[in-house]
């Protein structure tokens, strides 16, 4: 089984002020990683990819763990326990915000929405709340909603963020990984860095031209700082199409990976898929591992 993580964060943090659904505290991630390292065998990608055959035989009890968007303080907290108990994972990253200061647009979102600087915000002619945790909740998903419908999710938010300043600290959360932190990759035998993206689009909406821009050149960017061959691509929020696999394939990746099951290629290690762990629960986690959640999914009686 592949897990997929997204965020790490404080355990200070009040999950009232917080996007809980991709957040785990780290008390929560440590917990279930001692767990697998105890009960599970913790491959790396690599090795996993090897004994399943891309994900095509069963390895009963054997995990790999991967990490999406590359966010320096996600790295910061996941990287000392990995090192720790001397456990692999793959790291997928977008590149545009590295060493610059900008966030993704889906992080400025989340930070807009759950850090607690603004009580509401206007966008096109609509007043929407940030005072409760549902509000925030509710406006995250509208927001999302309308970058994805504007045709250009950067664009939009870029033109929200002009209006709606972040905090530096709150900024420095969401902020992408460090050149001392990718350094890391160069030398560790336990991290390895995938490509995903330049700016995390949503790639069904762009044109060829432009898909190629966005994993070609995330890539390439992310073989230069690393010293490293990039093996793997993961697609954005699981967005793909078949333009997308192909380019993947041309472009010269090992295997692609997915979050939900769309079936649109044949060769299955282009469509490899991930188990998200998005819950602070430990039995639901239990349940995951148990492979109950992927069965269900796959006969479309559970969501992730």
């Amino acid at each position: 089984m592949i897990l997929l993580y997204h965020n790490v964060i404080e355990d200070s943090y009040p999950l009232d002020r917080w996007d809980v659904g991709q957040g785990l505290p780290v008390r929560c991630f440590a917990r279930q990683l001692d767990w697998l390292r105890r009960h599970r065998r913790i491959v790396s990608l690599q090795e996993y990819l090897r004994i399943t055959e891309y994900g095509t035989q069963p390895a009963k009890k054997v995990i790999t763990l991967t990490f999406d968007d590359g966010l320096a303080s996600t790295f910061r907290r996941v990287y000392p326990l990995l090192n720790l108990w001397r456990v692999s994972a793959t790291f997928f990253i977008s590149t545009s915000h590295l060493n610059q200061g900008g966030l993704l647009w889906f992080s400025y979102l989340n930070a807009l929405c759950f850090d607690g600087s603004h009580d509401e915000i206007k966008v096109q002619g609509k007043t929407f709340s940030l005072r409760s945790n549902e509000h925030r909740k509710r406006t995250r998903r509208s927001l999302g909603t309308m970058a994805r419908e504007s045709g250009d999710p950067i664009e939009f938010t870029n033109a929200l963020a002009k209006v709606y300043a972040l905090p530096a600290s709150t900024r420095a959360e969401f902020e992408g990984m460090t050149g001392e932190q990718l350094s890391l990759f160069s030398k560790s035998d336990l991290i390895e860095c995938g490509a995903h993206t330049v700016n995390h689009p949503f790639l069904d909406q762009l044109t060829l031209d432009q898909q190629e821009q966005e994993i070609d050149n995330s890539k390439r960017r992310l073989t230069e700082l690393t010293g490293r061959p990039v093996r793997y691509f993961a697609y954005p929020k699981g967005n793909y199409n078949h333009t997308t696999i192909n380019l993947v394939k041309e472009l010269g990746f090992d295997a692609a990976f997915a979050t939900h099951y769309k079936r649109l290629c044949a060769n299955d290690r282009f469509e490899i898929v991930r188990m998200g762990v998005y819950s602070l629960s430990f039995p639901k986690f239990w349940l995951k591992t148990q492979g109950a959640f992927a069965i269900a999914h796959r006969l479309g009686l559970a969501k992730r």
